[in-house]
């Protein structure tokens, strides 16, 4: 089996590895041009996301971070610890990180960019399953996308 498939908790910079890799497969799908490929970029944009999001709980409630099971946890962590290991809702995360909205608040006045908006629009309509989604996408579209999260990306890092 290879070693890809392994399960494994990540910490905060790993996830920040993937998105970065992540980024770099999103990108070079995108390069090609092919609408055929745009789906790809949608779906590996939006896991970019998904991983600089999650990375950020995991900073913002450290303790959450360190356990393998959320049975311990109080109620409102345990909700914390399965965004991180069991969801894939993006909107359900940004919920979880009033800091960042602020962060891009303050940004937007700054330089009118819309960075809340783009995200918000991201964790509203990205969803996993669009890696099952028999519709296809254009690379237009995709690339639209794909410029958004690379906006996106510094300021969802610390």
């Amino acid at each position: 089996m290879a070693k890809i498939f392994a399960k494994q908790r990540l910490s905060a910079s790993q996830l920040r590895m993937v998105a970065e890799r992540r980024y770099g497969d999103a990108a070079y799908l995108e390069q090609s041009g092919e609408n055929a490929r745009a789906n790809g970029v949608f779906y590996l944009a939006g896991f970019v996301i998904e991983c600089l999001l999650k990375a950020r709980l995991l900073e913002q409630y450290p303790s959450v971070a360190k356990l393998a099971a959320p049975e311990a946890l109080s109620a409102s962590d345990r909700v914390v610890w399965m965004l991180i290991n069991r969801s894939h809702d993006l909107d359900e995360m940004l919920g979880y990180m009033p800091d960042l909205e602020r962060k891009l608040v303050a940004a937007d006045r700054i330089e009118g960019k819309g960075l809340l908006r783009k995200l918000k629009s991201i964790c509203a309509e990205w969803s996993i399953f669009a890696r099952y989604s028999p519709r296809s996408e254009t690379m237009r579209a995709a690339s639209g996308f794909l410029s958004d999260v690379k906006e996106l990306r510094p300021w969802l890092k610390p």
